[in-house]
Protein backbone atom coordinates (compact mmCIF):
# COMPACT_ATOMS: atom_id res chain seq x y z
CA UNK A 1 0.00 0.00 0.00
CA UNK A 2 1.44 3.20 -1.33
CA UNK A 3 2.21 6.01 1.54
CA UNK A 4 -0.20 8.87 0.98
CA UNK A 5 1.25 12.37 2.34
CA UNK A 6 -0.53 15.34 3.35
CA UNK A 7 -1.97 18.41 0.86
CA UNK A 8 0.85 20.38 1.73
CA UNK A 9 3.57 17.91 1.32
CA UNK A 10 5.00 18.92 -2.08
CA UNK A 11 4.65 22.71 -2.30
CA UNK A 12 6.68 21.99 1.32
CA UNK A 13 9.26 19.95 -0.27
CA UNK A 14 9.74 22.35 -2.66
CA UNK A 15 10.21 25.16 -0.97
CA UNK A 16 12.69 23.08 0.85
CA UNK A 17 14.86 22.54 -2.55
CA UNK A 18 14.40 26.34 -3.38
CA UNK A 19 15.78 27.01 -0.23
CA UNK A 20 18.88 24.45 -0.68
CA UNK A 21 19.38 25.80 -4.14
CA UNK A 22 20.12 29.54 -2.85
CA UNK A 23 22.79 28.61 -0.40
CA UNK A 24 24.19 25.59 -2.56
CA UNK A 25 24.32 28.48 -5.72
CA UNK A 26 25.09 31.29 -3.51
CA UNK A 27 28.13 29.16 -2.05
CA UNK A 28 29.69 27.41 -5.16
CA UNK A 29 28.12 29.19 -7.75
CA UNK A 30 25.77 27.47 -10.79
CA UNK A 31 28.04 25.69 -12.34
CA UNK A 32 29.95 24.46 -9.73
CA UNK A 33 26.81 23.63 -7.48
CA UNK A 34 25.30 20.46 -8.97
CA UNK A 35 20.99 18.79 -8.40
CA UNK A 36 22.66 16.48 -6.44
CA UNK A 37 24.44 19.28 -4.14
CA UNK A 38 20.91 20.75 -3.85
CA UNK A 39 18.80 17.60 -2.99
CA UNK A 40 21.67 16.48 -0.66
CA UNK A 41 21.79 20.09 0.95
CA UNK A 42 17.55 19.84 1.12
CA UNK A 43 18.09 16.22 2.71
CA UNK A 44 16.77 14.56 -0.08
CA UNK A 45 17.24 12.25 -2.70
CA UNK A 46 18.14 13.23 -6.50
CA UNK A 47 15.48 11.17 -7.82
CA UNK A 48 12.76 13.46 -6.60
CA UNK A 49 14.11 16.64 -8.27
CA UNK A 50 11.99 16.12 -11.30
CA UNK A 51 8.79 15.42 -9.58
CA UNK A 52 9.47 19.70 -8.99
CA UNK A 53 11.68 21.27 -11.43
CA UNK A 54 12.06 20.40 -15.11
CA UNK A 55 16.13 20.76 -15.46
CA UNK A 56 18.96 23.21 -13.07
CA UNK A 57 18.30 26.08 -14.97
CA UNK A 58 14.47 26.50 -13.72
CA UNK A 59 15.82 25.50 -10.35
CA UNK A 60 18.15 28.36 -10.43
CA UNK A 61 15.56 31.28 -11.78
CA UNK A 62 13.10 30.07 -9.25
CA UNK A 63 15.47 30.12 -6.09
CA UNK A 64 16.75 33.36 -7.41
CA UNK A 65 13.62 34.86 -7.45
CA UNK A 66 12.07 33.33 -4.41
CA UNK A 67 15.18 34.62 -2.54
CA UNK A 68 14.93 38.33 -3.63
CA UNK A 69 11.26 38.16 -3.24
CA UNK A 70 11.58 36.99 0.23
CA UNK A 71 14.95 39.26 1.26
CA UNK A 72 14.37 42.10 3.75
CA UNK A 73 17.17 43.95 3.65
CA UNK A 74 16.72 45.86 0.87
CA UNK A 75 13.29 46.56 0.98
CA UNK A 76 14.27 47.75 5.14
CA UNK A 77 11.70 45.20 6.85
CA UNK A 78 14.21 43.18 8.40
CA UNK A 79 13.53 45.05 11.48
CA UNK A 80 10.40 46.48 13.05
CA UNK A 81 11.76 49.33 13.80
CA UNK A 82 13.95 50.14 11.09
CA UNK A 83 10.16 49.56 9.52
CA UNK A 84 9.04 52.92 10.67
CA UNK A 85 12.10 54.85 8.93
CA UNK A 86 10.86 56.56 5.96
CA UNK A 87 12.78 58.73 3.46
CA UNK A 88 16.63 58.86 3.36
CA UNK A 89 17.11 57.60 7.13
CA UNK A 90 15.75 54.63 5.40
CA UNK A 91 17.68 53.84 2.79
CA UNK A 92 21.16 54.73 4.93
CA UNK A 93 19.24 51.85 7.21
CA UNK A 94 19.20 49.80 4.11
CA UNK A 95 23.03 50.44 2.51
CA UNK A 96 24.60 50.14 6.07
CA UNK A 97 23.16 46.71 6.74
CA UNK A 98 23.64 45.73 3.09
CA UNK A 99 27.73 47.18 3.12
CA UNK A 100 28.10 45.37 6.68
CA UNK A 101 31.16 43.10 7.44
CA UNK A 102 28.30 41.12 9.12
CA UNK A 103 26.62 40.66 5.72
CA UNK A 104 30.26 40.25 3.65
CA UNK A 105 30.80 37.26 5.71
CA UNK A 106 27.32 35.68 5.25
CA UNK A 107 27.75 34.30 1.62
CA UNK A 108 25.46 31.46 1.62
CA UNK A 109 22.83 33.20 3.36
CA UNK A 110 23.26 37.04 2.27
CA UNK A 111 21.73 38.70 -0.57
CA UNK A 112 22.05 36.04 -4.05
CA UNK A 113 22.99 39.50 -5.88
CA UNK A 114 26.64 39.87 -5.39
CA UNK A 115 27.30 35.82 -5.83
CA UNK A 116 25.28 35.07 -9.08
CA UNK A 117 24.39 38.32 -10.67
CA UNK A 118 27.62 37.30 -13.10
CA UNK A 119 25.45 33.96 -13.63
CA UNK A 120 23.01 35.48 -15.04
CA UNK A 121 24.81 36.75 -18.34
CA UNK A 122 24.87 32.85 -19.42
CA UNK A 123 21.37 32.28 -18.30
CA UNK A 124 18.44 32.53 -20.47
CA UNK A 125 16.55 35.37 -21.48
CA UNK A 126 13.29 33.96 -19.36
CA UNK A 127 15.47 33.33 -16.44
CA UNK A 128 17.13 37.08 -17.04
CA UNK A 129 14.03 38.71 -17.32
CA UNK A 130 12.41 36.83 -13.96
CA UNK A 131 15.26 38.61 -12.36
CA UNK A 132 14.90 41.91 -13.64
CA UNK A 133 11.66 41.74 -12.92
CA UNK A 134 12.38 41.59 -9.36
CA UNK A 135 14.90 43.52 -9.51
CA UNK A 136 12.55 46.63 -10.82
CA UNK A 137 10.37 45.62 -7.65
CA UNK A 138 13.39 46.52 -5.59
CA UNK A 139 14.48 49.49 -7.48
CA UNK A 140 11.25 50.92 -6.71
CA UNK A 141 10.92 50.15 -3.46
CA UNK A 142 13.88 52.21 -2.89
CA UNK A 143 12.81 55.38 -5.16
CA UNK A 144 9.75 55.63 -2.93
CA UNK A 145 12.07 56.83 0.17
CA UNK A 146 14.57 59.04 -2.48
CA UNK A 147 14.59 62.91 -2.57
CA UNK A 148 13.56 64.36 -5.83
CA UNK A 149 10.04 65.77 -7.65
CA UNK A 150 10.83 63.42 -10.62
CA UNK A 151 10.08 60.21 -10.46
CA UNK A 152 12.54 59.36 -13.48
CA UNK A 153 15.30 60.57 -11.31
CA UNK A 154 14.46 58.83 -8.18
CA UNK A 155 14.15 55.84 -10.20
CA UNK A 156 17.62 56.71 -11.52
CA UNK A 157 18.76 56.73 -8.57
CA UNK A 158 17.44 53.88 -6.82
CA UNK A 159 19.42 51.91 -9.56
CA UNK A 160 22.53 53.75 -9.08
CA UNK A 161 22.74 52.67 -5.57
CA UNK A 162 21.50 49.59 -5.80
CA UNK A 163 24.19 49.05 -8.36
CA UNK A 164 26.92 50.58 -6.07
CA UNK A 165 25.83 48.41 -3.20
CA UNK A 166 26.16 45.08 -4.93
CA UNK A 167 29.45 46.39 -6.66
CA UNK A 168 30.73 47.43 -3.53
CA UNK A 169 30.08 44.01 -1.75
CA UNK A 170 31.54 41.98 -4.32
CA UNK A 171 34.81 43.76 -4.40
CA UNK A 172 35.15 43.51 -0.72
CA UNK A 173 34.12 40.10 -0.96
CA UNK A 174 36.82 39.42 -3.63
CA UNK A 175 40.05 41.01 -1.61
CA UNK A 176 41.90 38.81 0.79
CA UNK A 177 42.87 41.69 3.01
CA UNK A 178 40.25 42.23 6.13
CA UNK A 179 41.26 45.55 6.80
CA UNK A 180 40.94 47.11 2.97
CA UNK A 181 37.25 44.79 2.28
CA UNK A 182 36.40 46.91 5.72
CA UNK A 183 37.52 50.23 4.00
CA UNK A 184 35.64 49.59 0.77
CA UNK A 185 32.89 49.13 2.72
CA UNK A 186 32.95 52.19 4.53
CA UNK A 187 33.77 54.18 1.65
CA UNK A 188 30.20 52.68 -0.47
CA UNK A 189 28.27 53.68 2.55
CA UNK A 190 30.00 56.93 2.59
CA UNK A 191 29.21 57.62 -0.95
CA UNK A 192 25.71 56.69 -0.09
CA UNK A 193 25.20 59.18 2.33
CA UNK A 194 26.73 61.80 0.52
CA UNK A 195 24.24 60.97 -2.34
CA UNK A 196 21.23 61.95 -0.13
CA UNK A 197 22.85 64.76 0.92
CA UNK A 198 22.97 66.23 -2.21
CA UNK A 199 20.14 68.73 -3.37
CA UNK A 200 18.88 66.88 -6.35
CA UNK A 201 20.12 69.14 -9.37
CA UNK A 202 17.82 70.54 -11.43
CA UNK A 203 15.70 69.90 -14.63
CA UNK A 204 17.91 71.50 -17.89
CA UNK A 205 16.11 73.41 -19.63
CA UNK A 206 17.05 74.10 -23.54
CA UNK A 207 18.36 78.18 -23.81
CA UNK A 208 16.59 80.21 -25.91
CA UNK A 209 18.41 83.12 -27.33
CA UNK A 210 16.37 85.95 -27.32
CA UNK A 211 15.48 88.20 -30.65
CA UNK A 212 16.86 90.69 -31.63
CA UNK A 213 14.71 93.76 -31.91
CA UNK A 214 14.26 95.56 -35.25
CA UNK A 215 15.82 99.03 -34.47
CA UNK A 216 19.30 96.52 -32.95
CA UNK A 217 18.86 94.61 -36.27
CA UNK A 218 19.01 97.76 -37.85
CA UNK A 219 22.06 99.11 -36.11
CA UNK A 220 23.62 95.93 -37.51
CA UNK A 221 23.28 96.47 -41.20
CA UNK A 222 26.27 97.52 -43.48
CA UNK A 223 25.01 100.52 -45.46
CA UNK A 224 25.81 100.19 -49.56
Amino acid sequence: MAMRYAADHKPQTRQRILAAAARVFRRRGFQAGSVDDVMAEAGLTAGGFYAHFKSKDALFAAALVETLRQGRVLRGTDNPQDDQLTGPARVRSIAGKYLSPAHRRLVDQGCPMPPLVSELTRQSPATRRAFEDVAREIVAALAEHLPGDRSAERSDQALALLALMIGGLSLSRAVADEALADRILAACRHLVDQSLNSPSPAPRTKRRDKPRSSSHRKKGRLKT
